[in-house]
Formats: structure tokens, C-alpha cells, sequence
């Protein structure tokens, strides 16, 4: 009885650990047979954060400010702000006020070298979407939360990084994360990159820095990317900017910024206190040092500058040896943007699956404070950046009535690559075949916009070929033109089609309620104050040297 009830147990034992292989087994082969997706996040979408020694100074990719203080602000500035008014001229409130902003990006610090003053602790995303804890679940959704990608959940992975730091670091960080981490956790030989924003620099470096990685790439799907920067940014670098007009300033910039009757009233004190020379030169200060905490020393910002912008702007400020260093990365950088086109047009021609999602038309994202708050973009980026290489009109505006598709990649004549109206000319791009573009979607709200990420999820997942493979979709795509009924529920607007089917919701835009009072002061105060500059400008005052 006792050998037999030890051959039983010994036939369940191995019947179990044969079952257990067996399953084993089963769950690797179905792992491996789903192709691993790596999301590539945006600007400020991976958790990093800053620490003076024992001190917490902030998670910068959500600009947390401890310096943030109004009782150490006022410290800064009373005194010479009050010194500065009683004599109408700068006394060191300038200083103080570039003091504030020093303190205020204390966390954001880094040195010429590109090396952080402080420790810097990005959160890494070490394994699959499933096996993440739930907070970290819920801050990948937060960010980037396609749609339809719930079965590949043990096989997607969302690979964290330095919005702020170094180019060359952080593709290296790629590589590392695809060989040492997916691959060999997933057991695939093959992964599908999806850039998203920022994602789009870091492919870039990716590509140029890791040609032998290409054997690992199933698909691209790029999705918004910043493959040639946004166009703010390089209104920064370049002072394309429009604060330093200070009567624009108090007539457009701070009502448009500020809720009801702040932004007048706050330009009338404003107006009172402080001459216009003043302001400006307070303004400036403010913004260099702005400009030296968060781009000048970091190359993965730099990398967010237009290539144009950055041929003007390199020598200013990465002329001198202590930025060696972070100029040689920027202009890596420059050299493997300049090289993307021809890398993904060789990559697609050799088969790989490589599609772009562009958005346009809604202007940039603060047309008050930049000079090139006219162009077409989807706030951030520009449909040549994102749309690598699209030839486009300015918001407003068309490309003519008599305008013929310029053909420099696509000259074929069966292919139409000029959208409906007349803004965007695809035959530029460098994959005009498969590269898409959707109107008026804000690159801000994407992740809100439950339409653009179906689609890329389509993308993803589907087996599509070019823009003429995926119906109903075409190369241009409105989504607004299917909206029959709209309705704001707790400060967002739903859109929903003609048989009352969702399409997509977005945050309802916000109100100005101004009361007539103010406006109509503000504007008094105004017209009193040009005709005192033109006055001066005719008496030839505005050419005494006064007291700076």
C-alpha cells in the first residue's frame, strides 16, 4: 500500500511539474509571438526627480517649483522693487528678480558640461506594462494612454528618461533598455518603437548613434514628433519674442494670460510703478536667465530647437570651451536630424513598417508671446517637424489658388499629396506614402483626443502599408467635419457624430470675463501712455540717457 500510494504521488508530482512546463512554456511561445512595443514618451513624461543631498528639490519633469515661495519672493524683491519705483529707474530690482527665477529652477541647475549640479533620479520603467506596480500603471496612462493595446500589455514598455539632460545619454539609455531589458525579458528578436513628441529627438539620436540596432526594429510608428523641434523654443533661443514691447504687453500679453480683471488691473499698477525702460530690462534679465537654467547647458533641449533656429543661436551660447562638450552632442544631434530622412526612407524601402502621425491648424500655443505666433502648428510643433519635411501655409492662410505640389520626394502625378485646404503640400515629406495628417488637434490635448490615439493604435497593431491602405482614413483627415453635437460636461467638451456615435472629447477653452470697466480703463491708460512715447519721440526726450 505504501509503494503503491508513492508511485501515485510520484505520477501526480511529475504530472504537475510536466503541466507547469507545459503552461511555461505556452505563456513564453505566446509572448514571443506578439511583438514587443516600446513607447518612446514626450517632453516631461517620465518621472525625475531632484535631491541636494538629503534635501528634495523637486520632480522637474512636472516643473515643481519649491522656490515657490511668496514670502521668500517678497523678501527678494520689496525692497528694491520699492527703491525702483520711488526713482523710476533700476535699482538692482533686476538682480533681484533674476535672484527669484535662480531660485525658482534650482532644481533644474546644470552645469556647462551638461553634467547636473545636483543628484537627478530618473524612475526607470524596468519591465512590462503588466507587471508595473499600479502607480506606475496609472502615470504611463496618464501620458500616453493609446487605446487598444490592453493585449500587449506583458510585452509594452514605456522607457523613462531626462527631458533635461544629455541626448547622447539618453539614447545610449535606449539601447541599453532594448538589449538588456526587453529583449531578454520578452524573448523576441524584433520591437515596434513608438515615439511620441520628444520621443521623436530621442530616434533620431537612436538611429545615427545605433545603426546595428536596426536588426531589432519591427515598425516605427512616430506619433507628433519633434523631429525638427518646436518652433517656441527656438523663438527663445533666437529672443523672437514680443515681451519686450511693453505697451504690448499691458494691451495684449497679460490680459490674454490673466483670468477677468487681473490682467488689467495688474497692468494699470504695473503702468504706474515702473517706466517702460525698466520693465523691459527686467523682462530680459528674467528671461536670459530662464533660457541659462533650462536650455543652454542641457542638449536634450537643444535637440527641441529648430535646426534653423540653432545654426543662429549655437555660437551665443555654446561659443566659449566650458560648453565643449554640450555643443559637441548638439551638434550630433544636428548632423543625425539632418541624416533621419534618408535613414527612414532606406529603412522603408527595405521593408520595415514606418508611419508618421502629423497634426496641424491650431496655431501656435501662446501666439502673445512669441514672433512666430502666426505659423501652423498643433501649438508646438510644426507641420515640417512633426510631418518631417511638409511644406505648409500659416495659419490663416493657403499655400495660393495657383499652388502645384512641389514633387521633391513624391513627384509622381496620380498621387495627390495637397491637402483639401490648401495648407499642407505632403509631397515634401520625406515618406510622403506614409505619413498622415489631422487637422486642428492640439498637441497638448492629444491625450485627451480618444480619435488620433484609435488611429495610431491601428497603426500599431495593423499590418498597413501606406496612407491609401487603412479606410476610412485618408492622407488628410478633419475630425471636426464629422461633429453633429457637442456638449460640455464638468469643463470638457464632447463631440459626438450624426447617428450620436463619441468621437473625441477635449478641455472646453477657457473664458475671459472681463468687465467693461477695466477693459475699457486699461484701454485710456493705454492710448494716454503712446501719446506720451510719441510726444517724447518728437521732442527727441526718448534720446536723454537717464538713470539705469
Amino acid at each position: 500500500m505504501k509503494k503503491t500510494s508513492k508511485k501515485l504521488l510520484c505520477v501526480l508530482l511529475s504530472l504537475v511539474l510536466l503541466l507547469t512546463t507545459a503552461a511555461l512554456a505556452f505563456a513564453e511561445t505566446g509572448k514571443k509571438e506578439k511583438t514587443p512595443i516600446v513607447l518612446i514618451p514626450g517632453f516631461g513624461q517620465s518621472e525625475t526627480k531632484v535631491y541636494d543631498g538629503d534635501e528634495y528639490l523637486g520632480m522637474i519633469n512636472a516643473f515643481e517649483l519649491p522656490g515657490l515661495n511668496v514670502e521668500n519672493i517678497l523678501k527678494k524683491v520689496l525692497a528694491p522693487g520699492l527703491a525702483s519705483i520711488l526713482t523710476r529707474s533700476d535699482l538692482h530690482l533686476s538682480k533681484a528678480v533674476k535672484e527669484v527665477v535662480d531660485d525658482l529652477f534650482k532644481a533644474f541647475k546644470t552645469n556647462p558640461d551638461g553634467t547636473p549640479v545636483y543628484e537627478r533620479i530618473v524612475t526607470p520603467n524596468d519591465a512590462a506594462f503588466s507587471d508595473l506596480p499600479p502607480e506606475k500603471q496609472a502615470e504611463v496612462q496618464h501620458h500616453i494612454a493609446i487605446h487598444g493595446l490592453e493585449d500587449y500589455n506583458d510585452v509594452r514598455y514605456y522607457y523613462a528618461y531626462d527631458s533635461f539632460g544629455s541626448i547622447k545619454q539618453v539614447s545610449d539609455g535606449l539601447h541599453r533598455f532594448l538589449t538588456e531589458i526587453v529583449l531578454p525579458q520578452t524573448g523576441a528578436e524584433k520591437v515596434m518603437l513608438v515615439p511620441v513628441s520628444q520621443g521623436g529627438t530621442v530616434l533620431t539620436q537612436y538611429l545615427y548613434d545605433y545603426p546595428e540596432d536596426i536588426k531589432y526594429i519591427e515598425k516605427i510608428v512616430a506619433v507628433i514628433p519633434a523631429f525638427d523641434g518646436a518652433q517656441i523654443l527656438g523663438d527663445v533661443m533666437t529672443d523672437n519674442v514680443k515681451i519686450y514691447d511693453v505697451n504690448y504687453d499691458h494691451e495684449t500679453v497679460l490680459p490674454a494670460l490673466l483670468p477677468g480683471d487681473l490682467g488689467y488691473q495688474v497692468s494699470l499698477a504695473l503702468r504706474a510703478a515702473l517706466p517702460a525702460r525698466v520693465t523691459e530690462k527686467v523682462l530680459r534679465e528674467a528671461l536670459e536667465e530662464v533660457r541659462q537654467l533650462l536650455v543652454v547647458n542641457s542638449s536634450m533641449m537643444w535637440a527641441l530647437c529648430p535646426a534653423a533656429d540653432y545654426a543662429v543661436a549655437k555660437d551665443k551660447y555654446l561659443g566659449d570651451e566650458a560648453h565643449a562638450k554640450v555643443r559637441a552632442e548638439c551638434d550630433a544631434y544636428d548632423a543625425a536630424r539632418r541624416a533621419l530622412p534618408g535613414t527612414l526612407q532606406q529603412l522603408l524601402a527595405g521593408g520595415m513598417q514606418i508611419h508618421i502621425v502629423s497634426c496641424y491648424g491650431t496655431g501656435n500655443i501662446m501666439p502673445v508671446l512669441f514672433g512666430s505666433g502666426n505659423v501652423n502648428s498643433d501649438e508646438l510643433l510644426t507641420p515640417y517637424s512633426s510631418g518631417l519635411g511638409a511644406t505648409f501655409a500659416n495659419i490663416g492662410e493657403t499655400l495660393g489658388d495657383g499652388y502645384t505640389a512641389k514633387g521633391t520626394v513624391c513627384s509622381d502625378p496620380a498621387h495627390n499629396h495637397l491637402s483639401p485646404d490648401g495648407m499642407i503640400d505632403a509631397s515634401t515629406c520625406a515618406l510622403p506614402e506614409n505619413t498622415w495628417f489631422f487637422k486642428g488637434v492640439g498637441h497638448t490635448y492629444m491625450n485627451f483626443r480618444e480619435d488620433i490615439k484609435n488611429f495610431a493604435a491601428r497603426l500599431i497593431l495593423e499590418d498597413v502599408k501606406d496612407i491609401y491602405s487603412l479606410p476610412p482614413y485618408s492622407q488628410f483627415n478633419d475630425p471636426s467635419l464629422e461633429v453633429a453635437r457637442s456638449e460640455v460636461v464638468n469643463g470638457y467638451v464632447y463631440h459626438y457624430d450624426k447617428n450620436g456615435r463619441f468621437l473625441y472629447s477635449e478641455p472646453a477653452p477657457a473664458e475671459n470675463n472681463a468687465s467693461p470697466f477695466w477693459k475699457g480703463l486699461a484701454g485710456i491708460v493705454n492710448k494716454l501712455y503712446r501719446s506720451f512715447d510719441a510726444i517724447k519721440a518728437a521732442l527727441h526726450l526718448d534720446k536723454l540717457k537717464l538713470p539705469a
